[in-house]
């Protein structure tokens, strides 16, 4: 599997979260080029399987097998990388990709 940036990786859970509500296939989400070393991939863990139960309870009149297919390999890819994410390592002083700091006005309060 292809590394990916963070803004990548948020783009795709943005994209899985928000494909039921705006009604777009799932072939729009991208998923990650195969393998070339091409091994068969193991089939999706248990996770990925019982979270793809849930979305086919859900949203499975309007569903093939086909997209239930492709939706839980991209669970199963959603949660490799999530995998990957949790293991860098991270020291207390490590700061998030961003910081908020509230600045007060000069002059007093407003």
């Amino acid at each position: 599997m292809s590394e990916l940036s963070r803004r990548e990786f948020a783009e795709a859970v943005a994209l899985a979260a928000l494909a039921p509500v705006l009604g777009s296939a799932p072939a729009y989400l991208r998923l990650p080029p195969p393998d070339p070393a091409g091994a068969a991939a193991p089939g999706p863990g248990g996770l990925a399987r019982a979270l793809a139960g849930a979305i086919r309870a859900q949203y499975g009149d309007r569903l093939s097998p086909a997209d239930l297919a492709t939706v839980t390999r991209q669970i199963e890819a959603g949660l490799e990388r999530a995998e990957k994410i949790r293991k860098l390592p991270l020291a207390n002083g490590d700061e998030p990709d961003f910081v908020h700091s509230a600045v007060r006005a000069q002059g007093g309060l407003t």
